[in-house]
């Protein structure tokens, strides 16, 4: 077996923080490329990489924001960034970057894996055109990696065989959260601090949270809120007029610091959602040794159902309170071994490498 390793391009449109770790293990496998189509000014406020053990280029396109959705128009330079290279991953297949990287890749006889973390629920566009086009694409992938079995059955309703479709779980540097949170606990507080951290947007569904919260607070609860978005006045404007406005806080954005600092002192973190293909936030504060009530919307509630102190449940207020009054009533103390610690960035880097590295 030949000792050169093998040349990685992975392309996506921003350095998300839950892969750097994933990009840290796979560059000391393969010689990994990183490539980022937005600029390193971005809406989503990430940091660009520092001290890397892999390389990584930001091609400054220009994007139109859709909602949630980010398109960027612009496919120049696909040849420029294919150049040495055996293997592309694509996190994404909308833009035509991604189309046009996948179809010279082909051409080329490249490795292709792509990620889809959609599911037919949240779809953004849905008609027989796009369809096809999307289908197209990711049957040209060796193959596609999902994040649940949501996304799963979404790809097989492309008509993309099973033995094309890898189902990961989802990581975050879960060691780092355990570790910070752990130097950072506070002499317990009075009440039971309950824990959302998210956008205020729609699907997110904060507002049956907070009527769901007004249904069972009891002595000194509270109710934190952390995280921004465009229903935040109407949300605020919610819980004063449930009698609950004086102990919820709304804390505004925080950093991956702030929002450890903030785990480590809660006692049970809820992810009410109405459509998630995953909540990544849920790996953190289960990670930080709290109680998590999950919707079963959320792609992640399939993976952790069965983990110590996780309350499933429907993502109607009447069903996340129940959820939250026994995860309350339940509460002896943050878990001191979580089970999500198995489950790494490395170990998810593993997963992947085998798929590049597979004969």
């Amino acid at each position: 077996m030949s000792d050169k390793k093998q040349r990685v391009l992975w392309l996506t449109n921003l350095p998300a923080p839950y892969r750097l770790p994933i990009w840290e293990t796979l560059s000391h496998y393969v010689d990994l490329k990183v490539v980022f189509t937005l600029k390193e000014k971005n809406w989503r406020d990430w940091l660009p990489p520092i001290s890397t053990n892999w390389r990584h280029l930001y091609l400054s396109y220009r994007s139109i924001k859709i909602g949630e959705f980010v398109l960027v128009p612009n496919f120049i330079g696909a040849k420029m960034i294919l150049a040495n290279v055996d293997t592309v991953i694509i996190g994404g297949w909308e833009s035509p970057m991604f189309m046009r990287t996948t179809f010279l890749a082909n051409k080329r006889g490249l490795r292709v894996i792509h990620f889809y973390e959609s599911t037919l629920q949240s779809h953004h566009f849905k008609n027989r055109l796009v369809n096809k086009i999307r289908s197209s694409i990711f049957s040209a992938a060796d193959f596609v990696i999902t994040p649940g079995s949501d996304s799963t059955q979404a790809v097989i309703a492309m008509g993309i065989p099973t033995e094309k479709i890898v189902t990961l779980f989802n990581p975050v540097d879960v060691s780092w959260f355990y570790s910070y949170a752990h130097s950072h606990r506070i002499a317990p507080m009075p009440g039971h601090r309950f824990l959302y951290v998210g956008q205020l947007i729609a699907r997110k569904n904060v507002g049956a949270l907070i009527e769901a919260f007004a249904l069972i607070k009891q002595g000194e609860d509270r109710l934190l809120i952390a995280g921004d978005g465009p229903l935040v006045d109407e949300l605020r404007a919610t819980a004063t007029s449930l009698g609950v406005g004086d102990v919820i806080d709304f804390l505004g954005h925080k950093n991956q610091e702030e929002l450890a600092t903030i785990y480590a002192s809660s006692n049970t973190f809820i992810l009410p959602s109405t459509n998630e293909v995953w909540g990544l936030v849920v790996n953190e504060a289960l990670a930080c040794g709290l109680n998590a009530v999950v919707s079963d919307r959320c792609g992640v509630a399939n993976f952790v159902k069965q983990m110590k102190g996780v309350y499933i449940c429907e993502s109607t207020s009447s069903d996340i309170a129940f959820a939250m009054a026994k995860a309350r009533d339940d509460w002896s103390g943050y878990i001191s071994e979580p089970e999500i610690l198995k489950y790494t960035p490395k170990k998810f880097a593993e997963s992947l490498l085998e798929l590049i590295l597979i004969k």
